[in-house]
């Protein structure tokens, strides 16, 4: 049995030193404090917690948040010291604002890339693009597809911001469906030649969803329009078969697809997230300050337990002393005293197959 371990990680602003002038990143500069020792202790810091996770082995597959732009995904490979680990680089960059992306890197002895591609969420302000990547798993010839996503954030309170939210939680739906269902046409010819094998090996199509939401697993963008529960259930139960062709091509258009959220769990565990906030800047207080905001999200196929699958047991926050306070918040990384990691706590998760 073979084994890759992933790891979804938000990494807080992990930007170079320059300054870029078609972003807004100034305040990452040597003027503001965010020097080269500055830059070399957090890249330094973020590598030793990454090569402590899956117990010190390290990730196979690794996708952040955060990050400036793919060179510096290299550089804290580099850091890392594994020679495997190779960047799916992204020729379209980023459309946030400040210049922050969504990154991906793979171990090439596991994996190997088929496409991947950039994805524009289109709202009023630029924001993150959903960064969506398909590997060939080599071992089993079996197709892996791997979205990370960065979803607007919650400055402006939680309720303001939603729908924002709800709106790339849509767009992401539907490039998850183009996955998993075959083209009406497609679907008609096999319907005439009595051939449904197709559409059932499309159904179970491997789709893995990490992200910072910015939402938790019980919020509406996440419940009602991504259509990700902790209710397995619902997605590999017998009312989420595909038994035969529909008599209406519409209604197999229409046809819910129902995703897994691995992560839902830590919802039921004392003093467990990924993020703590305490208030906003309105000075508005939170009374569940522990935040299940990073999240792993799987298809049907990645939790049906046939062929690669996500162990669903082995999905957790990783709390290492390089990355959290002894009381489990995130360790945010200190420019005075070059300290810490990050304000998010990396969640890990292993696939077998």
């Amino acid at each position: 049995m073979g084994t890759i371990n992933f790891v979804w990680w938000n990494l807080q602003n992990f930007f170079d030193t320059d300054d870029d002038p078609i972003s807004k990143d100034f305040q990452y500069t040597a003027a503001h404090g965010w020097t080269t020792d500055v830059f070399a202790a957090k890249k330094a810091n973020l590598a030793a917690a990454l090569n402590a996770t899956h117990d010190g082995a390290g990730p196979d597959l690794l996708a952040v948040a955060e990050i400036e732009k793919d060179d510096l995904l290299a550089e804290l490979i580099a850091e890392m010291g594994n020679p495997h680990l190779k960047v799916a680089r992204d020729v379209s960059g980023t459309s946030d604002l400040r210049g922050i992306d969504v990154a991906v890197a793979y171990d090439d002895r596991k994996l190997r890339v088929i496409d991947l591609k950039s994805h524009l969420v289109h709202l009023r302000y630029r924001t993150r693009d959903i960064f969506e990547v398909d590997f060939e798993v080599l071992e089993t010839g079996e197709l892996l597809v791997v979205f990370g996503t960065h979803w607007p954030s919650r400055k402006l309170g939680k309720y303001r911001s939603a729908p924002l939210r709800i709106a790339t939680a849509e767009h992401l739906a539907h490039l998850v469906e183009a996955h998993v269902k075959v083209a009406p046409e497609t679907y008609e010819h096999l319907r005439a030649q009595d051939n449904i094998d197709p559409v059932r090996a499309k159904w179970e199509t491997k789709v893995l969803i990490a992200g910072d939401l910015n939402d938790e697993p019980h919020d509406r963008s996440l419940l009602e329009h991504l259509r990700a529960s902790g209710e397995l259930d619902r997605v590999i139960g017998e009312t989420n078969d595909i038994d035969g062709f529909k008599k209406h091509t519409g209604d197999y258009r229409g046809q819910e697809c129902f995703l897994f959220n691995a992560t839902w769990k830590l919802l039921t565990q004392t003093e467990t997230g990924t993020y703590f906030m305490d208030s906003l800047f309105s000075g508005d207080k939170f009374s569940n300050r522990y935040q299940v905001i990073d999240q792993i999200i799987a298809s049907r196929g990645l939790v049906s337990g046939q062929g690669l699958t996500l162990d669903l047991s082995s999905v957790q926050v990783f709390r290492d002393k390089l990355v959290a306070t002894g009381s489990g918040r995130p360790r945010s990384f200190s420019k005075k005293r070059k300290t810490g990691t990050s304000d998010h706590l990396p969640v890990t998760a292993v696939l077998r197959y």
